[in-house]
């Protein structure tokens, strides 16, 4: 008659199925890991002692771009000698009014990339908002006057006070 030997299945190693959970869930944290992206924005705060008036002319070959969000839409001033024709004057409301869409980031980039195409070598935009304008506004702002990556329009973000 053959004889059966005792197996106590208590025995053997408890960490194996451990080690086999987490062999398991390492290469599923890494793919999901891939489609977590963070992406930092360059921008540079205003000095308090001397913040940059716009107005007065520092150099008559700088454009001076400035880029105010307000509640009725968006105004741009410039260095005088480039005021466009679609520009509006001083106080007399917004150079791109708001639509009943809201604010139109279309319109601006269209407008942002009419001065780029004259001024190819700025670089530079000042980009104020009134008190009540939230901060994603802002950074949308941002995104559509800093252009795409093939082509930039003006990627140095400089921030200023509001003179609406």
């Amino acid at each position: 008659m053959k004889q059966y030997r005792e197996v106590n299945i208590d025995q053997g190693d408890p960490l194996i199925p451990i080690l086999n959970l987490v062999c398991m869930l390492i290469p599923l944290l890494l793919y999901g890991a891939v489609f977590v992206k963070f992406q930092t924005l360059d921008v540079q705060p205003p000095k308090t002692p001397a913040i940059v008036d716009l107005s007065h002319p520092l150099d008559d070959d700088a454009l001076r771009l400035k880029v105010t969000v307000g509640r009725e839409g968006f105004y741009i001033s410039v260095n005088p000698r480039y005021r466009q024709a679609w520009m509006a004057d001083e106080g007399s409301g917004p150079d791109i009014p708001k639509t009943d869409n809201g604010l139109d980031f279309d319109e601006l980039r269209r407008k942002i990339s009419e001065l780029k195409g004259a001024h190819t070598t700025e670089q530079t935009i000042f980009i104020g908002a009134e008190d009540d304008i939230d901060y994603e506004t802002i950074i949308k702002t941002m995104d559509y006057t800093r252009g795409t990556t093939e082509r930039p329009l003006f990627p140095n973000v400089q921030l200023t006070r509001s003179t609406v």
